[in-house]
């Protein structure tokens, strides 16, 4: 069957984005383990699937899987990429709500091509104890995250730290080491589970501002930078905004 598919990422976070409303296919997890190789097909950090919502007031729904096949709950670089997309098929359209797992998540693509979404409430956060002088946060962000504050994130084994810290969690949590720049910018790497580290997560920014905010280290408005660029998280009114790129890279057609 020949399947058409989007090639799409945010800062580097790269995605293939599939529309079932268009290609009704389902999609086994061995396929999308196939999909994901990055030598023998096409190769992402995550699927991105767009269906129809059975929500009202929904322009769609959305579900995220990752490399060997899992599915993830939330992507905060998937929905903004969902967001473009959408907006590709009703240019006129500024806003936009989409449902899933993570519950109806509505964002807005912007003038300058950004996309500012709505990742949901103030995400929980509990303080662990740990046997170091490292300080380490677990976030619910719609999906599970570990974020451990770490003195510099540049030159650190982060696989080597995420075995340390989060090996208790047999891989399914999302693992983020955080640098603090100043009380509204942080340095930030994730190591997201399912996939291996990634040029950017959109939740784990959300997770890591969420923690240290916790901690009463950081303003409202913080700058989160990441391997693949920039983005921007708000905790306004109870409520975390994500604002970031995204692109649109090709329109491709496989065989399944």
């Amino acid at each position: 069957m020949k399947c058409t598919f989007e090639k799409m990422h945010g800062i580097g976070n790269d995605f293939v984005l599939i529309d079932r409303r268009i290609t009704p296919i389902e999609l086994s997890q061995e396929i999308i383990q196939q999909l994901a190789d990055r030598h023998t097909g096409i190769g992402f950090d995550q699927l991105l699937l767009v269906d129809y919502s059975d929500q009202p007031d929904c322009d769609a729904s959305y579900r995220f899987f990752n490399p060997d096949g899992s599915e993830a709950e939330q992507c905060g670089n998937g929905q903004r990429c969902i967001s473009l997309y959408l907006k590709h098929l009703r240019p006129a359209q500024e806003t936009f709500c989409v449902s899933g797992l993570a519950g109806l998540i509505h964002s807005r693509v912007n003038s300058d091509g950004s996309v500012r979404v709505k990742m949901g409430k103030t995400a929980t956060v509990t303080a662990l104890s740990i046997a170091t002088d490292q300080q380490c946060y677990h976030v619910l962000m719609g999906n599970p995250h570990l974020v451990l504050q770490h003195v510099t994130v540049a030159d650190c084994d982060l696989q080597a730290l995420m075995q340390e810290y989060a090996g208790d969690y047999d891989g399914d949590i999302n693992f983020e080491v955080v640098e603090l720049i100043s009380s509204d910018e942080i340095k930030l790497r994730v190591y997201e589970r399912g996939t291996g580290e990634t040029q950017a997560c959109g939740s784990g920014a959300c997770a890591a501002v969420s923690a240290l905010q916790y901690a009463g280290q950081l303003s409202n408005m913080v700058k989160v930078r990441l391997p693949g660029g920039v983005l921007q998280v708000e905790n306004s009114n109870n409520n975390i905004y994500l604002t970031g790129a995204a692109k649109h890279v090709f329109t491709g057609e496989i065989s399944i």
